[in-house]
């Protein structure tokens, strides 16, 4: 019997050493998982101002991270728009990846809005919290005269029939006066239409150079010099596209130009020089001296690649 304990001794022993050494090995080594972490260098920020997304992904291995599916932001998404991605970077550490993403996004849309949770698969799915963002109009804390917005009020439809009489005559009237008009230019002899002239693109940025050697903004004319920036903007994109926005609002105006400038981050800025000439027209905004020279360069770009984007349609 002793000799059969002898015989097994060491081979039970060696099991044990082995084992002890698994443990401490499966404790000693450090432990990784899959992680996402979401971030943004602000949540406050006003119409047409930036924010920087940031996404973070971890991968505790090379299997791991040959199967990492990332996610797909549309280029509008929940009142936001991006203006820059930026590629993503790998980090590799100790055998474990580190997956890094920085998107510009901006909003032209006042209000309080999410980004909405990304989700990313790497093994498993990994998802980030949405994150919350104030998006304020201009600053008119200043103005005495400014009153805020009040809730509607309804009021109960009540038949006024003096109203529905001026009314009537009105149309009445109104029409007279417009067959009274297509007889007059009916028989009158036509006349040849002058044209309009020709906005080429070097006389447009002649303009634009005209209107920044007169240096408004030293003479403290801010609104004078967006006001003319955006008119000569408007008057040559209303000439390339054939529409007028003369009668039009800013978001209208907006409308109109919406997919056709032919250069997304070109639009996007045009937008936030529209919405910066707003805030200095009405809300009295008086922005640094670099924002004015950024926009007589973001006006120059946008009438360039409008006018680009027409001739190559054209031909």
């Amino acid at each position: 019997m002793n000799e059969t304990l002898k015989l097994y001794r060491w081979p039970l022993q060696g099991c044990c050493w082995i084992f002890m050494l698994l443990c401490f090995l499966s404790v000693g080594l450090p432990s990784f998982s899959q992680k996402i972490a979401v971030s943004a260098d602000r949540n406050k920020i006003v119409i047409g101002e930036q924010i920087e997304l940031k996404v973070t992904v971890s991968a505790p291995d090379k299997h791991i991270a040959d199967q990492l599916h990332w996610f797909d932001l549309p280029d509008s998404f929940n009142h936001f728009e991006i203006v820059k991605r930026f590629p993503i970077d790998t980090i590799l550490t100790d055998g474990a990846y580190t997956f890094i993403q920085k998107i510009i996004i901006t909003s032209f849309d006042s209000g309080y809005w999410y980004i909405p949770a990304l989700k990313v698969t790497a093994g498993n799915v990994l998802q980030g919290d949405s994150i919350p963002v104030s998006v304020l109009p201009a600053d008119v804390s200043n103005l005495k005269e400014y009153h805020d917005f009040k809730d509607i009020v309804e009021v109960k439809a009540e038949t006024d029939w003096w109203l529905i009489a001026e009314i009537t005559g009105a149309v009445l009237v109104f029409i007279v006066v417009v067959i009274l008009i297509f007889r007059y230019f009916k028989n009158r002899k036509p006349r040849k239409k002058k044209t309009d002239a020709v906005y080429g693109i070097l006389e447009v940025l002649k303009q634009i150079d005209e209107l920044d050697q007169k240096d408004l903004i030293a003479a403290g004319k801010h609104k004078l010099f967006f006001s003319e920036l955006v008119q000569i903007c408007r008057t040559f994109s209303d000439h390339q596209l054939q529409v007028s926005s003369s009668n039009k609002t800013t978001d209208e105006y907006m409308l109109l130009l919406k997919n056709r400038v032919g250069n997304e981050p070109v639009q996007i800025s045009y937008f936030q020089l529209l919405r910066l000439a707003d805030a200095v027209k009405f809300a009295k905004y008086i922005p640094a001296r670099e924002d004015c020279q950024q926009a007589i360069q973001d006006a120059k770009s946008f009438v360039q690649t409008i006018y680009e984007f027409q001739f190559i349609k054209k031909s």
